[in-house]
């Protein structure tokens, strides 16, 4: 067996190490547009982590709402400098009253949902009218649109994504029939890193806590895919040859309104 489940209460300390500050952050502004073209007043983020997005919000409301299954995560969230009301829950079962929120949004979550059809019923039931709903992430999907180096050199990385993430096609579609409208998806953000040579060794998505798809992988298929890595190097150095760590990843927004 090489997986095992992610433990978040393990790597929160850590975790903002997903969000280096020379990245730009364009799905970060995508909420932001979002929820002040919504007039939000109340904001519910589900799989909420640290915080790190629903405090950009605190721009716009002070009823900022945060949801994670994880206390290890809570309690970072819990030092982000804006006013965040923080609970324990699951994205299909959210233990909230219908009819609250202007926006709910997942960022970079819904993957660890489970069932994320009826993550979409949930999110009908608790946004009031004219409320949004916004689904943002990767779509491993479509592959013609993005590249990923670890997809190539972590075994199982590829094929657990397929089947954790939904595509942006289904979730329109569970949308449309829980009730939405307006449907639409987006490209929200491009991520382009290229890593030259020995610079991938320091890639910080690189680490085996950084993100779920290396943090799901054991010990020994981790360190097989770094030994993959340092294969290719070693022979690239011995040709005298340039190579190139590719990640150019599409971020989209799934968004739909409820009439």
């Amino acid at each position: 067996m090489n997986t095992h489940i992610l433990n978040y209460d393990q790597i929160a300390p850590d975790y903002n190490q997903c969000y280096p500050d020379s990245q730009n952050w364009e799905r970060g502004q995508a909420l932001l547009q979002l929820a002040k073209q919504v007039k939000a007043k109340t904001i519910l983020e589900v799989g909420s982590g640290t915080g790190y997005w629903l405090n950009l919000l605190g721009q716009v409301t002070d009823g900022l709402f945060g949801l994670d299954y994880s206390m290890g995560m809570i309690r970072q969230a819990k030092g982000q400098p804006a006013p965040l009301k923080l609970s324990r829950g699951t994205g299909t079962q959210l233990p909230l009253r219908s009819g609250t929120f202007d926006l709910l949004y997942c960022v970079d979550a819904i993957h660890h949902f489970g069932d994320h059809r009826a993550f979409v019923a949930e999110a009908f039931r608790l946004l009031k009218p004219n409320g949004a709903l916004a689904v943002i992430g990767h779509d491993p999907h479509a592959a013609d649109e993005s590249s990923w180096y670890i997809y190539n050199y972590f075994d199982t990385v590829y094929d657990t994504d397929l089947r954790r993430y939904p595509s942006g096609k289904s979730l329109l579609q569970w949308m449309e029939q829980e009730g939405f409208k307006n449907t639409s998806v987006q490209t929200v953000e491009h991520i382009k890193n290229i890593h030259v040579g020995e610079a991938a060794l320091k890639d910080p998505f690189l680490k085996h806590n950084a993100t779920s798809q290396l943090a799901l992988l054991d010990e020994e298929t981790y360190q097989a895919g770094m030994e993959r890595i340092r294969q290719t190097l070693a022979e690239a150095n011995a040709k005298r040859e340039r190579i190139v760590f590719r990640s150019e990843i599409d971020v989209k927004m799934a968004l739909g309104f409820k009439p």
